[in-house]
């Protein structure tokens, strides 16, 4: 994809025709996307990685591959994140402590291809069931 394509996906998750990339934002989703490079983006709060990592894998989505699985530590950061995702047309759902009873449903609903990004907390994803069962995807 091509930076002008990718700066419309920026315009829709803002809600704001005139946004334009921040310095490195349109080069870490390049890297990712066209270079296919693993990629760790060290920035401050309020910069826009979230922006980075969903344009990524809205590109992805469309392009038919898998989705997303992003470890998130903040539930308050997910919540925002969920809504933002919802704005580019991402199916997002999250998996953490305030949420058990959905776990099954959720789970379910991945791997049948129904969920562009899961947000997950830090200690879920690390308990061997989920890491292992979505090693598959």
């Amino acid at each position: 994809m091509e930076k002008h394509g990718a700066e419309l996906l920026l315009q829709r998750m803002l809600g704001n025709t005139t946004a334009t990339f921040r310095e490195g934002q349109w080069e870490a989703i390049d890297a990712v996307v066209n270079q296919r490079r693993k990629l760790l983006v060290v920035q401050r709060t309020g910069w826009g990685k979230s922006a980075v990592y969903f344009i990524a894998s809205k590109i992805f989505r469309d392009r038919g591959a898998g989705p997303t699985i992003i470890i998130s530590p903040l539930l308050a950061l997910m919540r925002n994140q969920v809504a933002a995702a919802e704005r580019l047309g991402i199916t997002a759902e999250t998996l953490n402590s305030t949420n058990r009873e959905e776990w099954q449903r959720i789970s379910d609903k991945l791997l049948q291809g129904e969920v562009d990004c899961l947000l997950v907390s830090p200690e879920r994803w690390q308990t061997r069931t989920l890491s292992k069962r979505f090693y598959i995807l």
